[in-house]
């Protein structure tokens, strides 16, 4: 009855119904529900589970009986086998009852069991069985990839085996160990059988059938990917869904995300990605989590190998999706087994919800994480550089390093025997391309630990990561910056400028975390420092932080947008500039200011505003210059995510100091308003939402449409809708039906031309 259960259906009995649910602090529970009732039985399952398996270890060191009598008469030819069976409890102790896919899958380094029929009944003392386990196309002893061994009496901890765990006339079972270590992947079984000391090449065989899938094993303490913590196992292995953040460090927004790696398309992406696509894991090295992390943060863009992804980061998006229209990873891992051709479109949070999904769906424990004011570093310097001419003129050429608003990538579990003590646990992975390593667009993994103690000479791809969350962004006045030899001098370093926020969902709750302590230690402290020089000494520009460099802050600058975190889209706004005088004296500022609207990875698009000013700051003062934006001003040239990026130039008059700042913002989005109809609903059980939203803008919406998903509720489904007149409501109305019982998440996206990102979630509770 409780390997029936899963979480997205129910298991009948003869008096009740016992379902897999979402509890409140979002983890799954076991309910039991009889008439009328509710009982949560999670618990009661675990501890009758425990009891089993304590029991099997203890049966499993004896000896099994043999099965003949004194009068049996000797065997002459070898054990006929008629079938073997897969046995249902196996899913219930790997942990992987939830799969949708009716393959055989184990978790590695952990028993399983297979019932054998044979032709005659089993006797220990004259017949002798040999499992036969193959994987890859050249399976091979010395690589661990092809295992030949008997029946023994006991298993060893941590290595393949088998012995005869019961034996009941012609059928036997028999309890089967893959080492800690295995490859993973698909195997294929032969089960042979043989006459105790009797002709060397007469023997049975049996071909088992179907393929045996062997996977990562969090709950093995031998595997390299053994996370002790349930509630996080069941986090970062079990949950299906979760949240991407996204905005920016002032204002990180979150929306639901289906990984959805117990379906059916996600399990075979994973395997498919694993062994069987143009550029595969390396049989032999499919073992090993380090490798194979690292090769699916390439497969998951289209790159190099025809990978499930295609990135694109701009206004318009022809014979694809928008990125921002994806509402999980199932439907982007149905596309693309369904033609092995990638699919269009991704950017960040939809590279690393996929690889999310394809990790957690191998076994590896895995998140989904934000880094807000995310440093994108070309030239292995770990410090973003800008720089300016004499007159404080952006040299736009010169400056190939950018700072996105957001970047989402990976962590994900596992030891790292190939580094020093110290460095296992979390590690940094990246599926989004953006630059190559060692050839072929794949960074990570990175240790966590060593990207937070500036250890940027470890393996793999530490150096980026680093500068991602803590570089600093260096400032630097050019003279003849078009001559073979232009002079720079450093005019101004910010330390804080990166690495102001990284979330993901907090463990068992449906709230989100800044993990950023992980990452690296407090701005400005003397750890922090210690490890930014550490770095940047091992970089291309290690005389950065040399004490001879001059700097000059005779005038402070801070730029501030006025309540920036209430402003949405189609509302005006405006920019002050505070300036400092920190001298005793009068200073006169020639001040240029420009507005411009922004891709969320820091790319430019249209301007907004551009406007000059002079300001005069009494000594030891300080005074605002206020810069105001219309609407008008901006609505018909905003791209995705609403961003805008904020320029300062100037120059001091009595002292020639050169002031350069900017600023991020991102123009807040409306919430749609749904509403449901009947919140006591049963499976099968027909209800309607209302949708609702007011267009924000002065404009009128075109190519609109409502995207609905939910697990349980409704496949993805595309409503498209009329045009939506300016500062108009749009209403619609949707009738689905319960399919499967438990908590489920309704997910609705509105998307047009002229406004994206707009999104809405309901809870429902549904009856069996």
């Amino acid at each position: 009855m409780g390997s029936g259960a899963s979480n997205t259906g129910g298991a009948g009995t003869e008096r009740g119904l016992l379902t897999r649910e979402m509890g409140p602090n979002g983890r799954r529970r076991l309910i039991y529900e009889f008439e009328g009732r509710r009982y949560d039985v999670s618990a009661i399952l675990e501890r009758r589970r425990q009891a089993i398996m304590e029991r099997e270890r203890t049966r499993s060191s004896r000896t099994v009986p043999p099965t003949s009598t004194p009068d049996d008469k000797p065997a002459t030819k070898p054990l006929p086998i008629i079938k073997i069976d897969d046995q249902k409890t196996n899913r219930i102790e790997h942990h992987t009852a939830e799969y949708d896919s009716k393959e055989f899958i184990v978790r590695r380094g952990q028993p399983f069991r297979l019932a054998v029929t044979f032709g005659r009944p089993y006797n220990a003392d004259t017949d002798d069985i040999i499992l036969d386990f193959s994987t890859g196309n050249v399976p091979s002893y010395s690589k661990g990839t092809k295992l030949v061994f008997p029946v023994q009496d006991k298993l060893e901890e941590g290595k393949w085996g088998a012995q005869v765990e019961s034996s009941d006339g012609t059928t036997v079972v028999l309890k089967v160990q893959s080492s800690c270590n295995s490859p993973i992947g698909y195997y294929a079984l032969s089960v042979k059988t043989k006459v105790k000391d009797g002709d060397e090449n007469s023997e049975s065989s049996y071909p088992y059938p179907d393929k045996i899938y062997i996977i990562f094993n969090p709950w093995c303490k031998q595997d390299a990917v053994y996370m002790e913590s349930d509630e996080e196992k069941e986090e970062y292995v079990l949950n299906e869904t979760g949240y991407q953040f996204y905005g920016n460090s002032k204002r990180v927004k979150k929306r639901t995300w289906n990984f959805g790696q117990f379906e059916e398309a996600s399990f075979e992406a994973a395997m498919y990605l694993l062994q069987d696509c143009r550029e595969p894991v390396v049989d032999y090295e499919r073992n090993n989590p380090i490798i194979v992390s690292r090769k699916m943060s390439a497969a998951v863009n289209v790159q190099d190998d025809g990978g499930i992804l295609v990135g694109r980061w701009s206004k318009t998006y022809p014979d694809g999706v928008k990125p921002t229209k994806w509402n999980g990873s199932v439907d982007i891992l149905e596309q693309y087994m369904k033609e092995k051709t990638p699919v269009k479109y991704g950017q960040c949070w939809v590279f690393s919800g996929v690889l999310t999904t394809i990790l957690r769906s191998l076994g590896i424990p895995a998140r989904s994480v934000t880094n807000f004011a995310s440093a994108h570093d070309t030239d292995s310097s770990m410090t973003i550089d800008k720089h300016v001419d004499t007159d404080g003129e952006s040299i736009k050429w010169m400056d190939t390093d950018s700072v996105w608003n957001f970047h989402v990538w990976n962590d994900a579990w596992m030891t790292r025997p190939d580094l020093p003590p110290g460095y296992g646990g979390w590690q940094a992975v990246d599926s989004t391309p953006q630059e190559t390593s060692e050839g072929i667009c794949q960074c990570g993994p990175a240790s966590v630990n060593a990207i937070k103690q500036g250890h940027v000479y470890l393996p793999y791809d530490t150096r980026f990561i680093f500068a991602e969350i803590n570089g600093d962004k260096v400032y630097w006045e050019v003279t003849d910056p078009k001559s073979h030899d232009p002079t720079l001098k450093k005019i101004r370093i910010e330390k804080s400028a990166v690495g102001k926020g990284l979330y993901t969902k907090v463990v068992g709750d449906l709230s989100g975390e800044d993990i950023n302590g992980q990452y690296k230690h407090k701005d400005g402290s003397m750890e922090e420092r210690l490890a930014v020089e550490t770095a940047v000494e091992r970089g291309s520009k290690p005389d950065t932080y040399s004490p001879d460099v001059p700097e000059v802050d005779d005038i402070a600058v801070d730029i501030d947008v006025d309540a920036d975190d209430k402003i949405f889209v189609g509302d005006d706004f405006a920019v002050g500039v505070k300036l400092t005088n920190k001298s005793a004296e009068e200073r006169n500022v020639d001040l240029s200011v420009i507005i411009q609207i922004c891709y969320y990875t820091g790319v430019l698009a249209d301007k907004v505003k551009k406007e000059r000013r002079s300001v005069v700051v009494a000594g030891s003062q300080s005074t605002e210059a206020l810069f105001k934006v219309k609407v008008d001003d901006y609505v018909d040239k905003l791209v995705d995510q609403s961003s805008m990026k904020i320029f300062l130039l100037g120059r001091v008059k009595e002292t020639k100091q050169t002031l350069v700042d900017q600023e991020d913002f991102r123009l807040r989005t409306p919430n749609l308003d749904l509403s449901v109809s009947n919140t006591k609903l049963k499976v099968n059980q027909e209800f309607t939402v209302d949708i609702a939203l007011k267009n924000p803008l002065p404009r009128t919406l075109t190519k609109c449409t409502f995207n609905l998903e939910g697990a349980g509720l409704q496949k993805p489904k595309v409503i498209n809708l009329n045009n939506v007149s300016p500062r108009a409501e749009v209403k619609q109305k949707v009738t689905l039906k319960a399919q499967k019982p438990g908590r489920r998440t309704l997910i609705v996206d509105f998307d047009s031309d002229q406004l994206s990102q707009v999104h809405g979630d309901v809870d429902l509770e549904i009856k069996p």
